[in-house]
């Protein structure tokens, strides 16, 4: 059983008589025992409080630094969506996949299927047709005879109708080329139909698409009205142009047909040199 105070200052002050402590110092150090435990846990609350400090500005340090980085990467992907280059397109073509109207577009002569519609509505479209005969022009119809058209237009851009040869001329009736064979079996690839024009739509430098007589097999040849026998046709072939200057050189062309065998072969043959197009938009 633990002492009374007044017998531990007893006893203190005895060991204070026998030289061990002063009663003085005895006093002291009861008095301070007391506000040192204070002091601990006062020193132990601040160093409590200072770690939370220290913990929350870490956190918020961390969420800021978060913040920041999410704008810095958001920032760098729309610098790079606003500038990052644009796929090119291939060589020749337009970013819709249409061959260029300026004619850098690659030669081809053989297409796996009816070619991408190209033609712009409302724009007027003109081409130039160099031959070994001469130059002739005219213009396009689409309103007429629209996928005949677009795919006349595709084709030259193509450079498919350089080098062919008007293969088949029947004086006073037609001039028929567009052959990649220069054959009247040469294909482009595709066959298609498309819409006829009224009676009575032929006449003399009229541009028609050939077919087999059979519906749907428009392809890539080609007449051209060259005499009255021409204007008498029936209207089953879709009328896609209208020569608009240098009908001489269809007749050029015309005068040095045959009457036999259906036209084949002239007695002179003629090619398309290039075909260029000027257009002028609505």
């Amino acid at each position: 059983m633990r002492a009374p105070l007044t017998s531990r200052l007893e006893a203190g002050a005895r060991a204070a008589r026998c030289g061990r402590a002063s009663p003085e110092a005895l006093a002291t150090s009861l008095a301070e025992v007391p506000s040192a435990k204070r002091a601990r846990i006062r020193a132990n609350q601040e160093r409590l409080r200072a770690e939370r400090a220290a913990r929350q500005r870490r956190t918020r340090l961390i969420r800021r630094g978060v913040i920041v980085l999410v704008i810095l990467v958001a920032l760098l992907a729309l610098i790079y969506e606003l500038t990052r280059p644009t796929a090119k397109p291939a060589k020749g073509l337009l970013a819709n996949g249409c061959p260029n109207p300026n004619g850098s577009a690659p030669k081809r002569t053989h297409f796996g299927a009816y070619p991408k519609e190209c033609l712009v509505a409302g724009d007027t479209y003109t081409a130039t047709v160099d031959t070994t005969a001469g130059t002739f022009t005219f213009r396009l119809e689409p309103n007429l005879g629209p996928k005949s058209a677009n795919a006349f237009y595709v084709l030259s851009l193509y450079h498919f109708y350089d080098g062919t040869t008007f293969f088949r001329v029947i004086p006073g009736f037609v001039i028929q080329g567009g052959s990649p064979t220069n054959t009247d079996t040469g294909s482009p690839g595709f066959a298609y139909a498309d819409k006829n024009p009224p009676a009575g739509s032929y006449r003399f430098g009229t541009l028609a698409m050939a077919n087999s007589g059979a519906p749907g097999t428009n392809g890539s040849q080609f007449f051209i009205v060259s005499g009255p026998a021409g204007e008498q046709l029936p209207p089953d072939y879709s009328v896609f142009g209208q020569v608009t200057s240098g009908l001489n050189v269809i007749t050029t062309i015309n005068d040095a047909g045959s009457a036999q065998n259906n036209g084949i072969p002239p007695k002179h043959t003629y090619r398309i040199v290039s075909i260029h197009w000027h257009i002028a938009s609505s």
